[in-house]
């Protein structure tokens, strides 16, 4: 679950980015940003609100996700594990699986 909370902010932090970037282009204001997760404990975590960690990094980067999420920057949304096209690029996958997340990100 830490691991999945420590990729929520990483992905945090690129959504950051890339709404500086689009705002200094002067589109995309207010716009709502996804993040998929395949985690469910995680997303449970951040719904309801209970983390608990002796480790002071992982309280502050939880806490910073859960203020985006009530200011409305980010949401997180569950997908199952099956269907995560972004195992594509960092699992081994079988090749039927594999052909048909790489069509569906555009890879080919």
């Amino acid at each position: 679950m830490q691991a999945e909370l420590i990729a929520t902010v990483y992905g945090k932090v690129q959504i950051d980015w890339l709404r500086d970037l689009i705002s200094e282009i002067g589109i995309g204001r207010g716009i709502t940003r996804r993040i998929l997760n395949d985690g469910l404990n995680c997303i449970t975590t951040f719904n309801l609100r209970n983390f608990q960690s002796d480790r002071r990094h992982l309280r502050l980067q939880y806490y910073s996700i859960h203020e985006a999420i009530a200011k409305g920057e980010i949401e997180i949304k569950h997908v199952a594990g099956t269907e995560m096209l972004a195992d594509a690029l960092t699992k081994a996958l079988g090749g039927v699986k594999l052909s048909e997340f790489v069509e569906e990100i555009g890879l080919r």
